[in-house]
């Protein structure tokens, strides 16, 4: 089959804006494609009549191996995020800024006004075509949302910054210019409003923040929109969108997300051309197999997520009680344990475990009962690495038991009404000061998030604050807030998490060498067809007769 590519003319500003957001009539596609046909079906009775006779419309496709989906889609909660998660939400969301750069897709400016009625105000001004894939305006109510949702919502991942807030002020005729008042200094405010949420198919008050995304993205505002969620089939699809109004928009139709588990699986179908990318934790031999595949490109990569130990500061613990703990514990083995492979994995820094019998500790279980180690149910990781640390604490004459229940129920009523006294989660490196902050942030009534122990000490009160006021670099701040992590026996990092991204043939990415990618999944909206040898291949199009 020979693929036709139609070329379209736009001319001045206004049109070209008009080219980007409305890039043509939709392609036909494969009847047995549920997902591209539903699509086709929706568009094409409006575009029927712009269609050329005789012409064959056809719509880019291609397959992505990734990991399966444990929760929701939420990139702001601990319980949803993940490298998958993350990677949608870049496609599928909007961000004030991308790595302290400005979006200029979403916004004309984003500035610190000279005079403010608190301690500082940031002005973000967003642009007028900018809109959600249903044609809703992007507004000053989709910074509101997500102040409020990450200031009130238990488990989200870096409140700090927003609970700097004050007050979020929408005004002008159109809702787009955002006027965020700081009750305190927040030198790093470039960080925040990332992946924005549709307030307007949302509760107001924020309130369902915790549960939004729950099963899908309603609606984009990024290059891509969520088409569906299949659990059943372990599959997200991801269609263009087509309302994006900015310069490049993506290039594929459609992405569908494979959630791909045996390493043999993975290896056929990048042989094949099923899969053109693969992004996800690697087996016991997955690297081995993958570099012996023909025509396809490796690469390990440490990403900032670490499995660890959270101990809580409030669950009747000492400091004494948690530093014994966590000296009993076999890092390495524990690791292994968690990750179920014993190649290519990241293991944390670490002590010798202890041969001291832990005297605080059995004075502890004694008085209070046995060590209760919380994970989520639906992380096959965190459960396994709690079941054997409770085995670990067994052998060692220490009673514990393993609490496995939804992530929401462990912050809750575990952490917060102290019925556990370890948390076995992902957390992330900071990757700005409000994050750095977070991990020791603490605010009386606010529910348990960021600093998940719990730990409220002037000190490091203090501290998070002024690394919220920048008074540290991120690195700096990074390693005091480490210090006191380890100094109070907070957090036991187990081991960070190692991905292997894999390119076949079928795609055009952002460099020919996969070693000079900055990023796996995430670069997805760059990704371009590469033109196949045979005609005669399967050449991820569809088209229908």
């Amino acid at each position: 089959m020979r693929v036709g590519v139609a070329l379209f003319a736009c001319s001045g500003v206004v049109a070209l804006s008009a080219c980007a957001a409305s890039p043509g009539p939709p392609p036909l596609v494969d009847p047995n494609d549920v997902a591209a046909r539903e699509m086709y079906e929706q568009e094409d009775s409006t575009t029927t009549s712009a269609r050329p006779e005789g012409k064959t419309r056809v719509r880019s496709q291609v397959e992505v191996g990734v990991d399966s989906l444990r929760n929701g889609l939420n990139p702001h909660l601990i319980a949803d995020e993940s490298a998958v998660v993350k990677s949608v939400a870049n496609l599928v969301l909007p961000s004030a800024f991308h790595d302290g750069v400005r979006n200029s897709a979403l916004l004309n400016g984003a500035t610190v006004l000279s005079e403010s009625p608190r301690a500082m105000t940031v002005r973000y001004i967003i642009r007028e075509t900018a809109q959600w894939s249903d044609g809703t305006p992007v507004t000053g109510a989709d910074f509101v949302y997500l102040w409020r949702g990450m200031r009130d919502t238990p488990g989200v991942r870096n409140p700090a910054g927003y609970r700097a807030i004050d007050a979020v002020r929408v005004s002008g005729a159109t809702g787009k210019v955002v006027d965020v008042d700081f009750a305190e200094p927040v030198a790093d405010w470039r960080g925040l409003f990332d992946h924005l949420l549709p307030a307007h198919v949302f509760a107001a008050d924020g309130s369902d923040f915790g549960v939004a995304l729950r099963d899908t993205i309603p609606v984009s505002a990024g290059r891509y929109m969520v088409r569906g969620v299949d659990r059943g089939r372990g599959t997200i699809t991801l269609n263009r969108n087509d309302r994006f109004w900015a310069a490049n928009p993506a290039k594929i139709d459609i992405l569908t997300l494979h959630a791909v588990r045996g390493t043999t699986q993975i290896a056929d179908q990048l042989r094949t051309g099923q899969l053109v990318f693969v992004d996800r934790v690697p087996s016991e031999t997955t690297g081995r197999v993958l570099s012996l595949v023909p025509g396809v490109q490796t690469r390990m990569l440490d990403t900032p997520r670490v499995l660890g130990a959270v101990l809580s500061a409030t669950s009747g613990m000492s400091p004494e009680v948690r530093s014994e703990l966590r000296s009993l514990i076999d890092v390495p083995l524990l690791a292994s344990i968690a990750l179920d492979r014993t190649a290519d994995v990241s293991v944390a820094k670490h002590g010798q475990v202890s041969t001291h019998e832990p005297h605080a500790v059995y004075q502890h279980v004694a008085a209070h009962g046995a060590i209760r180690i919380g994970a989520d149910l639906a992380d096959p990781a965190a459960v396994a690495a709690a079941r054997s640390m409770a085995d670990m604490l067994h052998d060692r004459g220490v009673s514990a038991r393993v609490v496995a229940t939804d992530f929401g129920s462990l912050i809750r009523s575990g952490l917060e009404e102290n019925t556990v006294d370890v948390l076995v989660a992902w957390q992330h490196d900071p990757e700005n000061l409000p994050d750095a902050a977070s991990r020791l942030d603490c605010v009386a009534g606010a529910p348990r998030a960021g600093n998940l122990a719990g730990f409220c000490e002037p000190q490091s009160v203090g501290l998070a604050k002024e690394i919220l006021a920048g008074s540290y670099g991120l690195k700096q701040a990074t390693e005091a807030v480490n210090e006191v992590l380890e100094q109070e026996a907070l957090w036991m990092p187990i081991a960070r998490e190692r991905r292997i991204i894999a390119l076949g043939e079928g795609i055009i990415g952002p460099d020919a060498d996969l070693n000079n990618w900055k990023a796996g999944l995430s670069t997805a909206a760059s990704w371009r067809l590469q033109p196949k040898r045979n005609e005669g291949d399967r050449i991820n199009h569809a088209q229908l007769p």
